[in-house]
């Protein structure tokens, strides 16, 4: 770990010899300047972790050194030193950026202390724009994280499609990024300027879809009180994201294979033929092939539709990138919610390392969200987690709870006692109902083994 630099800046040359001495000792790289315009020049050369000032400069004052202080870099810290000791003083220090305020002459021991809390907190900043560096070059694709076999081939075939025209249909379970994946295509595209345009189709109805997709005339039915715009004309130009495709009336498949076939439409209740020239990217998480043959899905459109297709694995095919995103939530919502989370505790990581995530990344984004607004310390505890994660965990354990072949009567009945318990937090009540033993046989057994 590299030591923090740190820049002195006094008038008085036996102060400034002093302090460095003491704080090149404690393993600080000092630099030293005896003016506020020599700091100035020394500032935007070198970047300082730590700016000591006094506030009584021969030609600067120290008001305006922390100001160019935090213009350069607002992560600089500054601690702000004077011989004229006021409460408007420190009041009007704090206010221009300055992280604490002491007064001469410098007491070394309480100095020390705040450098060291000082650099603590630095190392934090640092640590993060690290990881973000780390995730934004090797695991950020436009918004898409992942270092997995599967993610990484998805993102080598965006790059390759993305520059085309061709129509995609992205299929993922809820929650699988499908949409984050449309918008990697758009803006990997010749269409990047252009609009990228989504639309739910599950959440409206026939009539309600055909207006946001098509849009409409004035009087075309009852509310329309005026001309709207639909997302095809919204889109033009750009890319259309028709997420949950699966769920289109017959009606709507059908005016929605015109557009793919000829590039026209008619808002609903108009009688004029628009033009639009829309790059479509569906996304589905049913079977189109099955629903083509349950005839609720028109096969021809399913044939415009699926010119290209991605699969997007659930997050429990894909456990390795867990970690690699929940880092990635983490720093982001620490900075929302103005926290220094460090990291997740190991027994927190194997909690959502061996969870199934039946909501995917949507769903781990909100429980590292959650946890990091009730995280009460530096680091992500289990407590801070749904309590569903635990016990999920502890049902899959129990569920997959085997004996090897060849294990004695006395030790399997050791095993089934012990891990029942372990499953239900020691509970010998509710582990007696599950073996349907008494509660004493359970005590009797756990004296045996002592004694054994």
């Amino acid at each position: 770990m590299r030591k923090p630099r740190l820049l002195l800046i006094d008038d008085d040359v036996n102060t400034v010899n002093g302090l460095k001495t003491l704080l090149s000792r404690s393993d600080y790289d000092t630099s030293c300047a005896l003016t506020g315009r020599d700091a100035l020049k020394m500032i935007e050369r070198i970047h300082f972790d730590i700016v000591i000032t006094d506030m009584k400069l021969p030609d600067i004052g120290g008001f305006t050194i922390i100001e160019e202080i935090k213009r350069k870099d607002a992560n600089t810290s500054v601690v702000m030193i004077t011989a004229y000791s006021s409460i408007q003083t420190a009041i009007d220090a704090m206010k221009k950026g300055a992280d604490h305020y002491l007064t001469k002459p410098v007491n070394i021991d309480e100095l020390e202390l705040i450098l060291g809390r000082i650099w603590e907190k630095q190392l934090l900043i640092l640590q993060n724009r690290e990881l973000k560096q780390k995730l934004d070059e090797k695991y950020n694709f436009h918004g898409l994280i992942g270092d997995t076999t599967e993610m990484q081939q998805i993102f080598k075939t965006i790059s390759e499609i993305a520059p085309t025209t061709a129509t995609v249909l992205i299929y993922g379970a809820t929650g699988t990024g499908k949409e984050l994946i449309a918008n990697a295509i758009h803006h990997n595209s010749d269409r990047k300027e252009k609009s990228f345009v989504a639309l739910h189709c599950a959440s409206l109805s026939e009539g309600v879809l055909e207006s946001e997709l098509f849009g409409h005339e004035k009087g075309a039915f009852t509310g329309a009180m005026s001309q709207r715009r639909g997302r095809f004309e919204l889109a033009d130009g750009g890319s259309l994201f028709l997420d949950e495709i699966g769920e289109l009336s017959s009606h709507v498949q059908i005016k929605l294979l015109r557009v793919l076939e000829t590039g026209c439409f008619e808002r609903v209740g108009g009688e004029n033929s628009l033009n639009t020239d829309v790059r479509i990217i569906a996304a589905t998480n049913k079977d189109l092939e099955k629903e083509v043959e349950k005839g609720t899905f028109r096969e021809d459109l399913y044939y415009r539709l699926n010119v290209i297709n991605l699969l997007i694995p659930p997050l429990k095919e894909r456990r390795d990138d867990i970690a690699l995103l929940a880092d990635c939530f983490l720093i982001k919502y620490s900075k929302k919610n103005k926290k220094n989370i460090k990291g997740f505790l190991p027994q927190t990581m194997r909690l959502l390392n061996s969870y199934d995530w039946p909501g995917n990344v949507r769903e781990l984004e909100n429980i590292v969200e959650r946890a990091v607004v009730m995280a009460k310390k530096d680091l992500i505890e289990p407590d801070n987690l749904p309590s569903k994660i635990s016990l999920s965990v502890k049902q899959a354990n129990r569920d997959v709870f085997s004996i090897p072949f060849g294990t004695s009567l006395r030790d399997a009945e050791r095993k089934i006692i012990t891990e029942t318990l372990q499953a239900t937090n020691g509970s010998k009540s509710k582990a007696a109902k599950i073996l349907g033993i008494s509660t004493r046989k359970i005590e009797y057994k756990h004296k045996e083994w002592s004694k054994a």
